[in-house]
């Protein structure tokens, strides 16, 4: 899937979810005066869809392709089948509804008592814990998703950069020094 690709609309009717292989997808949903509330940005090994499968409703958010994506569709035969025989799936696929539950719950509390730039701090720290240290993310894509301009976002992950704690690449963000940047998320 290319990177800009739409990968699923809020509202389509669907019966499975999605695997991210490589790459990155934004979860967001677009609002009629084209505002866009994005609500993660999911990596290589993360799954999203689920809510729809599960819940039994149509999509609840719209899906693209922030870089380059390989998607593993996952079809609800499979799930059956999956959730049937495979004790550890069921596992897995607990794991990461509890880890999207986490990370939904650490957002509303950061977006309430927390600065812009503990904001863009955090969210960085958390995709690198979930997707290693080479975020295939913009820096459009991080304001959206922490909810500041474009402008604040470049101007903290500027001021991590001269730090050392990270390097600025074209629609790529490195993560030098984890350590560094969680004490900093943390203060």
């Amino acid at each position: 899937m290319a990177a800009g690709a739409m990968i699923q609309s809020r509202g389509d009717e669907d019966d499975g979810f999605w695997l991210i292989a490589a790459g990155s997808v934004s979860v967001c949903r677009f609002g009629a005066d084209g505002n866009v509330t994005v609500f993660a940005v999911l990596g290589a090994g993360d799954v999203f869809g689920e809510l729809a499968h599960f819940g039994g409703v149509p999509r609840q958010v719209d899906a693209v392709a922030q870089s380059d994506a390989v998607l593993v569709r996952i079809g609800a035969d499979l799930i059956d089948r999956l959730l049937a025989q495979e004790p550890n799936f069921a596992r897995w696929l607990l794991k990461s509804l509890a880890d999207q539950l986490r990370a939904a719950l650490n957002r509303i509390e950061s977006d309430r008592n927390l600065s812009a730039e503990l904001r863009v701090i955090q969210a960085i720290v958390s995709m690198a814990r979930r997707q290693g240290p080479e975020l295939s993310v913009t820096q459009q894509a991080l304001a959206d998703l922490v909810g500041v301009s474009r402008v604040t976002t470049g101007r903290v992950v500027g001021k991590l950069a001269q730090a050392g704690l990270i390097q600025l690449a074209y629609r790529r963000i490195e993560v030098v020094n984890l350590a560094g940047l969680a004490a900093l998320a943390n203060r």
